[in-house]
């Protein structure tokens, strides 16, 4: 994955400044959640997590770029920015009730990804939750002619950076361990393609 780092190093050090939006319509977070983000990567759901001052906030990513923009961007006491591997969590167990997973599983090959779900499942207190949201099989990005498949439903795109788009029985399968998932498709047209295109996305609430 080192050169998956580079790639994203590059590419988070080339749009500096230009992707720094909000995600929207995030769960409320209670006050005395402890929140932990897979994959800060151009800090849109972070600021979105800080706005609703949870008790405590950690963001990782493997991107050294990526977590040095975060930095320069939040000064909050309660935040703590971390480089780290979604494989390899470098955090106790059960330290978390709260998990955002956004956009990172599909970066990850089949092996990685069951990894990144076992790590998840370790560092997350017993009925705490994730909140999970990823391309689904049928995205318009899967069909650009620029991006090569390597597996079923995996493509690499001319940078070299790999997506795997995901399916429900997918979802259930990886997050079998967990006591409770509720899935939900969501489909709607990219503002920037043409109409016919569709952007076609998972989400899921895992509960321990």
């Amino acid at each position: 994955m080192k050169d998956q780092e580079k790639i994203w190093d590059k590419e988070y050090s080339k749009n500096k400044n230009k992707w720094h939006k909000e995600t929207t319509n995030l769960p409320k977070i209670t006050p005395k959640s402890k929140v932990l983000e897979l994959g800060v990567g151009n800090a849109k759901t972070l600021k979105a997590i800080l706005k609703q001052s949870p008790k405590e906030v950690t963001a990782i990513d493997f991107s050294h770029e990526a977590i040095n923009q975060s930095r320069d961007l939040f000064r909050n006491n309660n935040l703590k920015l971390i480089r780290a591997d979604v494989r390899e969590l470098p955090f106790k167990n059960n330290s978390f009730n709260l998990i955002f997973c956004y956009y990172l599983l599909n970066n990850l090959q089949e092996k990685g990804r069951k990894k990144a779900i076992k790590e998840m499942h370790r560092v997350l207190a017993q009925k705490g939750i994730i909140i999970f949201e990823d391309f689904a099989v049928g995205d318009f990005r899967q069909e650009e002619k620029t991006r090569k498949q390597i597996k079923k439903n995996t493509i690499q795109n001319k940078l070299g950076i790999i997506c795997h788009f995901f399916t429900k029985s997918e979802i259930k399968r990886l997050f079998k361990d967990f006591s409770k998932i509720k899935i939900e498709l969501k489909e709607t047209n990219p503002i920037t393609h043409k109409s016919q295109l569709k952007r076609k996305i998972i989400s899921a609430t895992i509960t321990k």
